[in-house]
């Protein structure tokens, strides 16, 4: 063989990578090592889920109830007379249940109808006076309207007829006047003619005879005169009497004395006499109406008192319980019957006033029977009081103040039995399909919300997430995890670390 030398590179060379192999071979060594002793956290692991999550308060106990509830009390103090009904009896709303006895309050109530019914014939008889007076009023008013449309008419007739009157006697008057100057004439010519016959007779020329004939003339012409005269004087007294008349005439239109004006008047003094009595009628008629309405007022209070006497249905419902019996005294407000609608089914329940803050009508509920677990109810939030109460009546703090929620069943279970006890969870907030984690699982501090994950090589690292609504054991997540994503969640004696080794703790 021949002998190899070696050149100075080569030898370089061969020394490099005997040296290389050393290092490696030392720092895997090293690896080795150091991985033995590498410290690994148990941790237990989750899965984030699509699920629902529930905000609730839970725990709260009730009593089922049928809606309506209630206790049925007596208003007065009475014997029982009649029991019309039975437990388990379904009965209608006014339906008469019990009658009480109340004999002295039926005696009360016949007499009062007595006095009504003779009151009532008292006021058709004051309602028929109301009615003639009314006519009577209507004819007289008539009547003065009558005088008053030709009362001025009437004046002035008669003033016309007084004119017509004087302007007579004045032509009366004048006609005497007129036939007083004939007399006169006469006179004087019968006066002459007789001196003439008495000279005629002296002379012989006539005869006595005819001389005393004239002399009759002349007396009976101065009779005539003498007639005249008296006929013109009555004639004159006529003629100012009747001026005395148109005079006083006149002066009673202006002193509205007038006949028609009296007239007037008299018709006026008969309506106001007719409205006077009217008015009377009509005190008299109302009269008698306060005291129908008075009578009314006492039989109402009486027949209320007697239709207390029955007890009836308020509602269409059941009878649940019955207290009393025939022959029973019955105190007022003393509890006689249960009734419940059973078409309807109620929890009762006592909240906080914390909770019943949070509380919604219509808001979903879960109810429980006590002692039943497998038995579960659905209801919703019908009504809450608005004021809190002392459940216990004794001041001992706000720990016994309550508020009263009402929680309506959604369907009717006949098998359960009102007055029940029920324990009550009231849904205050549900979202349904979301992403949700163990509430355990959540991670804090100062400044983020973070869960832990494992990477490939079981490192935990942070990822920063964005919690939703909180339920009570688990937790919405909005953003940074999905469905599937594993949770790492650390004991309390070993909290993680970013990059801490990470073992799964068999649960």
């Amino acid at each position: 063989m021949k002998n190899f030398k070696f050149k100075p590179g080569f030898k370089l060379l061969t020394i490099s990578a005997s040296l290389t192999s050393v290092t490696l071979g030392c720092w895997l060594i090293f690896a080795i090592f150091t991985q033995t002793k590498i410290q690994t956290i148990p941790v237990r692991i989750v899965t984030a889920t699509q699920d629902k999550v529930e905000d609730k308060i839970t725990g709260e106990s009730g009593i089922l109830k049928l809606d309506n509830q209630r206790n049925i009390k007596s208003p007065i103090t009475g014997t029982v007379e009649q029991v019309l009904v039975k437990i388990g009896d379904k009965v209608k709303k006014d339906q008469i249940l019990i009658r009480l006895r109340d004999t002295e309050t039926q005696i009360k109530l016949q007499e009062f109808a007595s006095d009504l019914k003779e009151k009532n014939l008292q006021l058709v008889d004051k309602q028929s006076s109301l009615k003639r007076a009314e006519s009577k009023l209507l004819e007289t008013q008539q009547e003065y309207r009558n005088i008053q449309n030709t009362y001025g008419n009437d004046i002035n007739k008669k003033k016309d007829e007084k004119i017509r009157e004087v302007q007579k006697r004045k032509l009366e008057f004048t006609r005497k006047q007129q036939a007083l100057t004939v007399k006169i004439t006469d006179l004087k010519e019968a006066k002459i003619k007789l001196q003439e016959n008495k000279q005629l007779f002296a002379k012989g020329f006539i005869s006595e005879t005819e001389l005393k004939e004239q002399e009759k003339k002349v007396i009976q012409a101065e009779t005539d005169l003498s007639n005249a005269k008296d006929e013109l004087s009555l004639s004159n007294l006529d003629l100012e009497q009747q001026k005395l008349e148109l005079q006083s005439f006149l002066q009673d239109v202006r002193n509205n004395k007038s006949e028609p004006q009296q007239k007037l008047k008299e018709a006026k003094t008969k309506i106001d006499q007719t409205v006077q009595e009217l008015n009377q009628a009509k005190l008299a008629l109302n009269q008698i109406m306060r005291e129908i309405d008075k009578l009314k007022i006492q039989r109402q209070k009486i027949a209320e008192e007697l239709r207390k006497t029955v007890i009836t249905s308020p509602i269409d419902g059941v009878i649940l319980n019955l207290q009393a019996k025939l022959g029973d005294v019955i105190e007022p407000k003393g509890d006689v019957l249960v009734i419940g609608d059973p078409t309807q089914q109620i929890v009762e329940l006592k909240l906080s006033p914390l909770d019943a803050t949070k509380v919604k009508i219509r808001q979903k509920s879960e109810i429980s029977i006590i002692g039943f677990q497998s038995q579960k109810l659905t209801g919703k939030v019908q009504q809450i009081s608005l004021l809190a109460g002392d459940t216990q009546n004794n001041n001992q703090g706000v720990d016994n103040v309550k508020i009263t929620a009402i929680v309506r069943l959604d369907q009717v279970n006949k098998n359960i039995v009102p007055g029940t006890p029920v324990t009550v969870a009231l849904i205050i907030a549900q979202r349904d399909n979301v992403t949700v984690i163990p509430s355990e699982a959540i991670q804090e501090n100062e400044s983020e919300t973070f869960v832990w994950i494992k990477d490939q090589q079981s490192k935990a690292f942070k990822r920063i997430i964005k919690p939703g609504l909180q339920g009570l054991d688990n937790i919405e997540i909005k953003s940074g995890l999905k469905p599937g994503d594993e949770i790492l969640i650390p004991t309390l004696e070993n909290p993680l670390n970013e990059g801490d080794h990470v073992v799964i703790k068999m649960q």
